[in-house]
């Protein structure tokens, strides 16, 4: 289920943030495979990037949707959104395709939308209300999300989105990870004693190893991916990466 790892640096003026490359899907069988070829950091903000865990393909729906939305909500403002709002925005999305996913799964092979089945739940069996609360309640999509960025206000912030969409600030702890191998890495950052004081190479250094460290776990890809954010000036607007690989 792969690694994603952010952590801030220089009392959170910069922001190193890793990845692998091992792509997990189930549909329409479960498979993985290590690849450069799928994204697994996503553009989808000014100085603002998106990292993904689990399923592959529910994840990229989630932030090529978000992104649109960004976009959107840019536009109307007149401003670039903020890391918390743009955070904001795909804890939605990732609510929204959770519960579509469970009404296409628990409703829509019983020939019901969400609509008919509260206005006719009086009339249901027991069991199958039972059946289908359950699947709207705990459907699990197999997605875990980092939202990281810099803020025009000069300081870098750091958010998870975690199952059932659960968006939480990581700025004060200084560092997160999702997927499988996030307890591996997790240990090893608090072990190290990581500091989001610690100056750029510092904290680089601790990431890198760090996500070494998570490859013991199954599904963890040896490939890795290193972006620092902000960007330099003279950077293009793509990803600006680095890959390494463990020897």
């Amino acid at each position: 289920m792969t690694i994603c790892i952010a952590a801030l640096a220089e009392d959170g003026k910069k922001l190193i943030l890793a990845a692998d490359q091992m792509i997990t899907a189930s549909i329409p069988i479960a498979y993985q495979f290590e690849t450069d070829d799928v994204k697994k950091i996503y553009e989808i903000g000014e100085n603002v990037v998106a990292l993904t865990a689990g399923n592959a393909l529910f994840a990229h729906e989630i932030i090529e949707n978000s992104r649109k939305k960004v976009i959107s909500a840019n536009t109307e403002s007149g401003t670039p959104q903020t890391v918390g709002q743009i955070a904001e925005i795909v804890r939605k999305e990732y609510q929204d395709y959770r519960r579509n996913m469970a009404i296409r799964r628990a409703l829509e092979p019983r020939g019901l939308t969400i609509e008919k089945y509260y206005e006719k739940q009086q009339s249901l069996h027991p069991g199958v209300i039972q059946e289908i609360e359950k699947a709207l309640l705990n459907d699990n999509i197999g997605v875990e999300l980092i939202i990281a960025g810099h803020d025009s206000e000069e300081k870098c912030h750091i958010y998870s989105i975690t199952h059932p969409g659960i968006l939480v600030s990581h700025d004060a702890l200084g560092h997160a990870c999702v997927g499988i191998g996030a307890p591996h890495a997790t240990y090893f950052l608090i072990g190290e004693n990581y500091k989001k004081t610690m100056s750029k190479i510092e904290v680089r250094g601790l990431v890198e190893e760090a996500k070494r460290r998570s490859e013991v776990a199954p599904g963890v890809g040896t490939e890795t991916t290193i972006i620092e954010l902000p960007r330099e000036i003279q950077q293009p607007p793509e990803i600006e990466s680095s890959r390494i690989e463990s020897p």
